[in-house]
């Protein structure tokens, strides 16, 4: 009986094979700025904060701390760096609704020009959902608790974790957080577990399709919280978080001797003291104020967002469920974050309501509804990056490196390495054409200069030369078409090397992480495919002097390419699409194009998006426009555009006038 009073208390853990020893820590990765979108330059111009440094070239930065961010790639790795770079302890309320089923279907319908079709997930998302659930339970476990430790690190001390899941994992969940977040109790009043909140929705099943169980209605929301000081974030008088008492309340209304109502609960000197505390037998109530909602949250039963909500995003939820959470437990001003951030409605309530925001979304097709959607409500200016170095991690996670995996790549195109060092490989194409094949380093993107290099390299490699050159980038300067263009106008009449540029696909790490062997080489080469880049080509600009030191500047898309349209023809549907796609797009590329913007002032460094047009979402989807016009100082300047189609890819391209 001595050693009773000895033991731990609290000391449950939810364990597994695979579970992670140690926690992720932060980690000094840059985020690379794609874009500064203004969605209403003429409001918004002169707000972006510019932080005054004396650089190496004394130039001015960007503040990004101050600025909303909208993330694109693994949310493990945009954590580490926000922890690296001064976030810890700062965001103020956490909403995350991670995928949790394992047979999901994360496909986006499209509207075009009437005809409809299914945009498929990146190579890249469909890898990240099938690793999550490869091994079962484990793997989903082994995806999410290292990044719900690092949400603890990220969270302010009187911020609030809200996580959105169901009953096939809420109960792993539970004992998760409480390890992470510590236990709760008298001594910790507030801290670790706050609520388990049931949204009640319209019944999805009905008993005569499933006889042998109870049909689903809900799903769950458990929210968690570092310490007590959470208790003075709780907004319980925001209108968000109540409703209207219920009929037989305010029929049992009275009031007392000074006009204050109340509602009475019991009869004094009750026999029930466990029913009836007699010091709350009178409740006073604000009828025009209502009710604090339970845990029980039956007040909006459609599973499905508002008709002027849907962007037709397969996981989207109703923007009323943000908004009660983010009222609840943030303040103006406060910091939102959303690390699965789908279609952006944690970001776009939190715009609305005065809060700023971060989000984070591995796919394209999810970054490219929230840009829409921000654009669309004229949202305050906002930052689209991407992970530094992404590349680079991503191989060095597989435990590779960089000539190794050049040496890799170079194999599964198809290519016989020439060296180690060099990233230059041979190839004989199916045209019976002998191919120099090139890959590019993962951290830095392939030039035009790099280009005609290794064109006039070619020519006269290995005696004979070589008649195609193809190069499979990681990424591409900004330009780098018409850059390309104009370095090999002069070499027209001299040089004979065709160039293919080819993109590397993101599932090359899945394949690095297989291609062990030379045997493992041959049947992974057939499933990868390097697309070419896609074209653009602007119109020359037309001017108009306006008078008043103004100029009317027009400018255009002549043309954009895709060499290849992804779209899957391994069944007579996806090829029926693919051929009529393919027809629309001869007709018409703007067809392709899901946004483009416009940065009348490039700097040469960050775009920045000052004029937007974009398809829409859903039944507002619409072909874009290929001419913009502005009025704006008479001066010379670098005009450069940005250019996404409705596969995620993007092209840019600049002019100056």
């Amino acid at each position: 009986m001595a050693n009773e009073k000895h033991r731990k208390k609290d000391s449950a853990r939810l364990v597994w094979d695979s579970k992670p020893r140690r926690a992720a820590n932060p980690k000094d990765i840059e985020f690379q700025t794609a874009e500064v979108v203004i969605p209403n330059p003429h409001r918004d111009e002169k707000q972006i904060p510019i932080s005054f440094k004396d650089g190496l070239f004394g130039e001015n930065e960007l503040d990004k701390q101050k600025m909303n961010r909208l993330i694109w790639g693994d949310n493990l790795l945009a954590m580490q760096a926000l922890l690296a770079q001064g976030y810890e302890g700062k965001i103020n309320l956490i909403y995350i609704d991670p995928p949790f089923d394992s047979k999901a279907d994360y496909s986006h319908r499209m509207t075009i020009e009437g005809n409809e079709f299914t945009k498929e997930p990146s190579v890249i998302e469909r890898l990240a959902y099938k690793d999550t659930w490869a091994g079962g339970t484990d793997s989903y476990l082994d995806m999410l608790y290292p990044r719900l430790q690092l949400m603890n690190r990220l969270l302010a001390e009187d911020g609030t974790l809200y996580l959105h899941c169901d009953w096939r994992v809420v109960h792993y969940l539970k004992v998760i957080l409480d390890e992470i977040f510590g236990p709760s109790g008298p001594e910790r009043e507030g801290a670790g577990f706050k609520s388990e909140i049931i949204w009640f929705h319209q019944v999805i099943g009905m008993p005569r399709t499933n006889p042998f169980y109870f049909p689903k209605s809900h799903e769950t929301i458990i929210s968690y919280s570092k310490s007590e000081k959470v208790k003075t974030k709780f907004n319980s008088d925001s209108r968000a978080v109540r409703k209207p008492f219920s009929d037989s309340v305010l029929k049992s209304m009275k009031t007392d001797e000074n006009g204050n109502s109340y509602y009475s609960r019991g009869r004094t000197g009750t026999v029930n003291p466990w029913a009836y505390d007699p010091k709350y037998l009178k409740t006073k109530i604000d009828p025009d104020k209502g009710v604090l909602v339970s845990d029980v949250w039956d007040d909006w039963r459609s599973y499905q967002p508002a008709g002027n909500e849907k962007t037709n995003f397969a996981t989207q939820k109703p923007e009323f469920l943000l908004n009660r959470i983010i009222e609840a437990s943030s303040g103006e001003g406060d910091i939102v974050a959303d690390f699965f951030a789908g279609s952006g409605t944690t970001g776009a309530v939190a715009e609305r309501l005065g809060r700023r925001w971060i989000m984070c979304e591995l796919g394209k097709v999810g970054v490219q509804v929230t840009r829409a959607r921000f654009v669309e409500m004229g949202a305050k200016p906002f930052l689209i990056e991407n992970i530094g170095n992404y590349q680079r991690e991503m191989i060095y996670l597989t435990g590779g490196r960089i000539w190794e995996m050049q040496q890799l790549v170079l194999k599964l195109y198809g290519a016989t390495p020439r060296d180690k060092t060099s990233g230059l490989g041979v190839k004989k194409a199916a045209d019976g054409i002998d191919e120099l094949v090139y890959v590019g380093y993962p951290d830095r993107p392939v030039t035009a200069k790099k280009a005609e290099e290794l064109a006039l390299q070619a020519e006269k490699l290995d005696g004979t030369g070589y008649k195609r050159l193809v190069i499979l980038g990681w990424d591409y300067e900004y330009n780098y078409h018409q850059a390309l263009e104009a370095r090999l106008k002069g070499q027209k009449e001299r040089l004979k090397v065709a160039i293919q540029s080819r993109d590397i696909p993101p599932d090359i790490y899945d394949y690095l992480k297989k291609a062990k062997t030379e045997e493992d080489i041959e049947p992974l080469a057939e499933k990868v495919h390097f697309y070419e880049r896609p074209y653009l080509k602007l119109s020359e600009p037309e001017t108009k002097d306006e008078g008043g030191g103004k100029t009317r500047i027009k400018i255009g898309i002549k043309r954009y390419v895709l060499m290849d349209i992804p779209v899957s023809q391994t069944s007579e549907q996806g090829t029926k699409d693919y051929e009529a796609l393919m027809r629309l797009a001869k007709d018409n590329f703007a067809v392709l194009i899901d946004y483009w913007a416009i940065d009348w002032e490039y700097d040469g460094c960050t775009f920045k998006s000052q004029w937007q047009a974009f398809r829409g979402n859903g039944k507002k989807a619409k072909t874009v426009p290929i001419i913009a016009t502005e009025t704006l100082e008479k001066k010379k300047r670098v005009i450069a555009v940005r250019v996404v189609d409705i596969f995620g890819n993007d092209a840019g391209a600049t002019v100056e006038i």
